[in-house]
């Protein structure tokens, strides 16, 4: 049996024909793209994030666990709190975490972060939280006596609730 290679130029155009292009796939000067530069003020701000207040980037406040005496209905014993951190969903959310007194560690379990918290120093963790709710977690080194009633209780809310929420929090 005889075998017969076909010319380089005659398999490609095969091959481009098979693939439904045919023509030159080479760009002409009319088909090379646009170069401009571009800055970020350049894209509009959407309107949401117009309406009402301007949301801040940092915040800082002190949560502590609720007492078994002043309990709810459908409150959780021992990882509810009193002041509970409001988060906006479908939003990426960098996490600074520090101590000021001994080693802790911000572990949120069902968010999948968990952060040690040193004195001297800031850590930084990301999250992205896809749904709304409440996820719960809790100091999880051991810090001292009251290691076991340092809860964590994040809230996650729409972008919208959560806009009304920094409006009246973020007043200051």
């Amino acid at each position: 049996s005889v075998c017969s290679f076909a010319e380089p130029t005659a398999m490609l155009s095969t091959v481009r024909n098979f693939f439904g292009r045919a023509e030159d796939l080479t760009p002409t000067p009319s088909q090379q793209p646009k170069v401009q530069n571009v800055k970020a003020e350049d894209y509009a701000t959407p309107q949401k994030y117009l309406d009402g207040a301007e949301i801040p980037s940092y915040y800082q406040f002190q949560s502590n666990m609720v007492a078994d005496e002043d309990l709810k209905p459908g409150m959780c014993r021992n990882v509810d709190v009193d002041k509970r951190l409001t988060v906006p969903t479908r939003t990426h959310l960098r996490f600074l975490v520090t101590a000021t007194d001994v080693l802790h560690s911000f572990s949120v379990p069902s968010l999948g972060i968990k952060m040690d918290g040193t004195p001297g120093r800031v850590g930084r963790i990301h999250c992205f939280i896809q749904r709304e709710g409440v996820f719960y977690g809790q100091c999880s080194e051991l810090c001292g006596s009251l290691h076991g009633f340092m809860p964590i209780c994040i809230e996650a809310v729409s972008p919208e609730m959560y806009a009304a929420h920094a409006k009246k929090w973020y007043k200051d």
